[in-house]
């Protein structure tokens, strides 16, 4: 099944096959990034604050960062950018 991955957030949307939504993600290419996606797999939930830095570094690479940049942030600093909705990588 095809995804469509948002190249600055690294949201992920499955939709319909031939839906209008499949054809307005397919029309932005400098946008959504068409990918195979697993049936049944989802995008990684986002962990819960209180969880281990290795989870959030996991979640971090998920959303576009590099592995060094993200194990340079400690666990509190990634998930305060990462609970922001508009942080870039």
């Amino acid at each position: 099944m095809l995804s469509y991955r948002n190249r600055r957030t690294g949201e992920v949307h499955v939709p319909e096959p031939g839906s209008w939504m499949a054809d307005r993600l397919d029309g932005l290419p400098e946008v959504w990034e068409p990918v195979e996606s697993v049936e049944g797999t989802l995008p990684p939930a986002k962990p819960a604050r209180s969880a281990r830095k290795s989870e959030w570094v996991d979640y971090a690479l998920t959303r576009g960062y590099t592995r060094e940049d993200a194990e340079s942030l400690s666990r509190d600093d990634l998930a305060r950018l990462l609970d922001d909705p508009d942080a870039e990588a």
